[in-house]
């Protein structure tokens, strides 16, 4: 297995001469990443400045809080779950996009990793994750994902930790699930996904625990810059991630030889 310098080497390399194209492809994921950097400075600004006035009505609030429930109809608070259902609805999608922005320029990325030499197309690249074989069965994904993580997490917080990084290569898996799968037979299963993920990241989870917090240094940089360091630490990133799914793809077909 090659040591999370190699593979931070080989994106460099991959990168050299051609930054722009890396940036580009990654845009939408690093102006998200951007706005919630700029998001988080706005609201502890504007909590900092409350907090002593806060401090000093919470009894207050505490009990006029518990006589107001008491009061409130049912019919009320239908109406209140009813809003609450559509926030989280909202939430849920907003979610999904941004999501599915982010796995097309994951795909994007391993494609571009595995042919050097291919031409970046910003725009149809970073939304590949948006056309048919993949935008639903990404929906699954998060849901399935979610679910098990969930329940697992139910256990004791340490087991929902561990299969995060157990299936954290379930979407790089279904991609080349689809493309393995010849035109005209059923779509991979979702299931069979977050499975493969779970073998490959047998005896690699703290592995790639340690690779995430490799990038630890380059963020906090970022966040000093109000978050424009993401335009390239982003990229940075999903390359040496994309680096580590084919690493350890080469492992398996290596081990499975032998």
């Amino acid at each position: 297995m090659k040591t999370r310098a190699e593979l931070k080497t080989e994106v460099k390399q991959l990168f050299k001469g051609r930054w722009k194209d890396a940036i580009l492809l990654c845009i939408v994921v690093s102006l998200l990443s951007i706005f919630s950097v700029i998001a988080q400075y706005t609201d502890k600004s504007s909590t900092t400045g409350d907090s002593s006035t806060t401090s000093m009505t919470n009894a207050t609030n505490i009990s006029g809080a518990v006589k107001t429930i008491t009061s409130i109809s049912w019919q009320t608070w239908t109406a209140v779950l009813g809003v609450v259902l559509i926030a989280v609805l909202i939430e849920f999608i907003f979610y999904a996009v941004v999501k599915i922005f982010m796995v097309g320029t994951m795909y994007s990325m391993l494609d571009w990793l595995r042919q050097p030499s291919r031409e970046i197309h910003p725009v149809s690249d970073s939304t590949i994750g948006f056309t048919r074989p993949y935008a639903w069965p990404t929906i699954g994904l998060i849901i399935l994902q979610a679910i098990w993580i969930t329940l697992w997490s139910c256990l004791l917080i340490v087991p929902g930790i561990i299969k995060y990084f157990a299936y954290s290569q379930t979407y790089y898996v279904y991609k080349d699930m689809v493309a393995a799968t010849p035109a005209g037979q059923p779509r991979p299963r979702l299931r069979d996904a977050v499975t493969r993920s779970r073998q490959l990241m047998v005896g690699h989870k703290m592995e790639y625990f340690v690779l995430q917090l490799s990038f630890i240094g380059w963020a906090i940089v970022c966040a000093l810059t109000l978050g424009i360091g993401l335009l390239w630490l982003v990229p940075y990133r999903y390359g040496t991630f994309a680096n580590y799914y084919q690493e350890l793809v080469d492992q398996a077909q290596v081990s499975a030889v032998a």
